[in-house]
């Protein structure tokens, strides 16, 4: 931007999200990260077998074996799920967080697929409420723009609903408009605030779009942001 630069910030997260920004650092031993040891978990977790046969003309392919730690489907996940009704409730509780984190927070290009290493933060029911949640969805966040940033990227993955309403909150030119302004309630996550908004109505094909923002981007002046003053502050 002509006047410097601006990133999502720990207190963004916070107020947006409503998640922690504090507490356990979602890290993981590096033993913990091998293919075996990834696919044993989620094995266990949707109570496969080595031949996986007995649920694969029902569901489809769950997984690709020999790709775990990029990711497994979720939609195979919410199918087994439902196949094992019977299933012990702590089983089902891990596999809606997947299926929850996998749609939310740790977001795949492909829209159905989650990390099998999320699984090692939601196994443990115990901690469920000490990790940093929101530290984890920024760091995986940027990590996901980086990846975008480059040449042959043809994506974004990530939590991009805090993106998306952290432009809305400090680029006032680039917001859509409420429908029904909304006032947060003690402790809602911000977000809620971009609820019921009218798209943009435009004609303007994806190349002349990405122009028109990009000319919005460049054109900005400080006096255009919101929230600048606090940031000032907090540094």
């Amino acid at each position: 931007m002509p006047f410097g630069e601006m990133t999502i910030l720990l207190h963004n997260v916070a107020h947006i999200l409503g998640l922690a920004v504090d507490g356990e650092a979602m890290v993981v031993d590096p033993r913990q990260l091998e293919k075996f040891a990834l696919e044993a978990d989620i094995r266990a977790l949707l109570g496969l077998d080595r031949d996986e046969d007995e649920y694969g003309a029902q569901v489809g392919e769950v997984a690709s074996l020999s790709r775990w730690y990029r990711g497994f489907g979720l939609s195979g996940v919410g199918a087994l799920t439902h196949l094992q009704q019977s299933g012990p409730p702590a089983r089902e509780a891990q596999c809606y967080l997947l299926l929850l984190l996998g749609s939310t927070l740790f977001v795949d290009k492909s829209k159905d697929r989650v990390s099998a290493v999320v699984n090692l933060f939601v196994k443990r029911p115990d901690m469920l409420g000490e990790y940093a949640w929101g530290a984890g969805a920024l760091a995986y966040l940027y990590r996901q723009l980086g990846i975008a940033s480059q040449a042959e990227a043809k994506g974004v993955s990530g939590c991009l609903t805090l993106l998306q309403c952290w432009i809305y909150d400090h680029f006032p030119t680039l917001r859509p408009t409420r429908l029904e302004p909304r006032e947060l309630e003690r402790g809602q996550a911000g977000a809620f605030r971009w609820r019921g908004t009218a798209p943009r109505s435009s004609k303007r094909r994806d190349a002349q779009m990405l122009a028109y923002y990009r000319q919005a981007i460049d054109s900005l002046t400080l006096s255009q942001l919101v929230g600048l003053r606090m940031v000032v502050v907090l540094i």
